[in-house]
């Protein structure tokens, strides 16, 4: 379409009246047809110029938003130029969630709404018993995954027969062990996770928890953690043990992908209805292609990673009450956001 309006610009002089009223007619049928298309589609499409404003909006965009799409917008914060998928709370003119993707072309972002309702109203016990595929490929995923260290154990036995005394082997059997023991752990927990036990607290005190933890290979390979965490935060209903294994999860995920010298920054916000956690590193960002699968198991860009991390930690701040969302684009970084509501928004959701 751009380069026939070219061509048209180009040879302008040379065309007749008729002639040119003839290719308009083309193009308006074609730009007719294709917005007919869209406003057919029952997913919301929103176009933005470069400065966030709206171009173009489907009526599906309007109906699941419940507002015009210009209203709702400067609500929602979202990135312009960039890749990014977050889930949203709406209550008007019903209670649903949105996924909200935004999709970077040329000097626009595409936002595409999709409602996932009913995929969210499912409980743990129908996903169990309704999602066999994917109980076959975590226990497919296991199997392989235990296969490593139980061959490492049965080699370094072969050795202590040989000689008792080796010390190393021990170690290497012990370490394998505890390899083991996580995997089966975790593949536990993305079964049957537990309930969190939900009270009181600070958003603060896993977050800080967890870098201590990390803080040994933090220091060795000279990685360093940028905070702006107020000192007064308003209280929130969690459970710091199941919170701690989010950003747990989702720092891990970022020392796997940053290189050594990098930075991870971790802000925190206190706005009306919640509080706002950011966790953002410099790595090499993940292909807009990825980003609508990354909370789904087995979708890790990791060569030996299984993805349930980031399917647990999203489960996790789900049963919260909050949300999750990330953006990233390639050579830029990426960055998750969790959102966990203060109490007082908790209690007007559970009534």
């Amino acid at each position: 379409m751009r380069n026939f309006f070219k061509g048209v610009r180009k040879h302008i002089a040379k065309l007749d009246a008729g002639h040119l009223r003839e290719q308009y007619e083309l193009v308006s049928d074609e730009l007719t047809h294709a917005e007919k298309l869209l406003n057919a589609l029952k997913e919301g499409f929103i176009r933005l110029d470069a400065n966030g404003a709206v171009i173009q909006s489907n009526p599906a965009a309007r109906e699941l938003l419940g507002v015009e799409p210009e209203d709702a917008l400067p609500s929602l914060n979202l990135p312009h130029g960039v890749a990014s998928r977050r889930e949203i709370a709406v209550t008007y003119p019903e209670a649903r969630t949105l996924e909200v993707q935004t999709i970077p072309l040329d000097d626009e972002t595409i936002v595409y709404l999709r409602d996932i309702t009913a995929e969210r109203a499912r409980t743990e016990e129908e996903l169990r018993i309704g999602a066999t595929k994917a109980v076959r490929d975590l226990a497919a995923g296991v199997a392989h995954e235990i296969g490593n260290p139980l061959n490492a154990i049965a080699m370094n036995l072969q050795l202590l027969e040989r000689d008792p005394t080796d010390t190393e082997s021990i170690e290497i059997c012990k370490t394998q062990v505890k390899r083991l023991d996580s995997i089966i752990r975790g593949f536990l927990h993305a079964l049957r996770p537990s309930r969190p036990a939900l009270r009181p607290g600070s958003i603060d005190q896993p977050i800080r928890e967890c870098i201590n933890a990390f803080r040994p290979q933090l220091e060795e390979r000279s990685i360093r953690v940028d905070t702006d965490i107020p000192a007064a935060l308003p209280a929130v209903a969690i459970d710091p043990d199941q919170m701690q294994q989010v950003f747990f999860n989702l720092i891990k995920n970022s020392l796997e992908a940053i290189k050594d010298g990098s930075t991870i920054s971790i802000s925190v916000r206190d706005e009306d209805d919640a509080v706002v956690t950011v966790l953002k590193d410099n790595g090499p960002g993940i292909p807009a292609e990825q980003l609508g699968h990354i909370f789904e198991p087995y979708r890790s860009s990791k060569e030996k990673g299984t993805g349930l991390g980031l399917m647990i930690s999203k489960r996790i701040v789900n049963e919260h009450g909050g949300t999750i969302s990330v953006e990233s684009a390639p050579g830029e970084g990426t960055s998750f956001t969790i959102r966990i509501p203060r109490i007082e928004r908790r209690v007007r959701q559970l009534k």
